[in-house]
Order: C-alpha cells, then structure tokens, then sequence
C-alpha cells in the first residue's frame, strides 16, 4: 500500500513538473518526486540504487537546474500553449512503450516469487533503462536552454 502511494505521489509530482508555468516550484516538485523515487527503491531492498537516485538526481541534477535557472532568468513570453511540454509528455510516454520492447525477454514462472526477487530483475537492466531516459532528458534539458537563449537574444534585438 505504501508503495503504491509513493508511485502515485510520484505521477502526480511528474504532472506538476511538466505542466506548472513557474520554473522553481517545477523544479522543486522534480526534486520531490525524485526523492520519492529513491526512498521507493530503499524500500525494496536496492540501498545502494536509492542512494543513488537521492545523491545524484535529487542533490545533482535539481542543483544544476537551478542554476540554469538563475543563469538564464524566468522571464517568459506570454503565449497561449505550452506545445513543447505537450511533446515532451507524448515522447516519454512513446519511449515507456518501446522500451519493454528493448529489455530482454525473461522466463515466465507460474510462481510468481518474492517482490524483491520481481524489483531486481528491473535493476538488473537499470543501466539500459538510465541510459534511454537520460538521453531522453538531456535533449529536453538542451531544447529548453535553446529555447531560452533564443527567446532572450531576440527580446534584447527588441
């Protein structure tokens, strides 16, 4: 039941990130959920992972965020629609479905074993699946950055 309350606060916490027009608290909702997702991995057993997953993208990657934050500034245009926030969901949500394609196949038992046993076999594959996502984010984190320098460079032409 825990967990499941911790995944859902997860999702939720991951719609707020998206979907929120102010830069810091999106931020700080991301650090959330990714402390979330660490004490999620601690609570099956992998310590080691969830530490990871705490010191790295709860302390590393919310610190670099915000300081690309203050670097570039807040300021956006008013626009109606938010079509880059929209894309990026769609593209994440295309790659959570391509890759169980990618895992390889695992044998089937009737049992279906401890969920300990059932959390492994997916950090087994953690690298493969780190590696995707982290592509995946440093293209939206490069994509924002552009997108910033160009909104700022043509505001100072203005």
């Amino acid at each position: 039941m825990v967990s499941f309350l911790l995944l859902t606060a997860v999702i939720i916490l991951a719609v707020i990130s998206i979907t929120v027009k102010r830069t810091v608290p999106a931020v700080l909702s991301f650090a959330i959920l990714m402390f979330l997702l660490g004490l999620y991995y601690i609570g099956y057993g992998e310590k080691l992972l969830g530490l990871f997953q705490i010191f790295v993208y709860t302390g590393g990657i919310v610190v670099l965020m915000l300081f690309g934050v203050t670097v570039i500034g807040t300021n956006f245009p008013k626009e109606k629609g938010r079509a880059w926030a929209v894309t990026s969901i769609v593209l994440i949500t295309i790659g959570f479905f391509i890759i169980p394609f990618i895992l390889p196949s695992f044998n089937v038992v009737n049992n279906a074993g401890d969920i300990h046993e059932q959390v492994k076999v997916l950090t087994k594959n953690y690298a493969e699946i780190t590696l995707f996502l982290a592509v995946v984010g440093a293209s939206l984190l490069y994509g924002s950055i552009r997108m910033l320098h160009t909104l700022k460079h043509e505001k100072e032409i203005s």
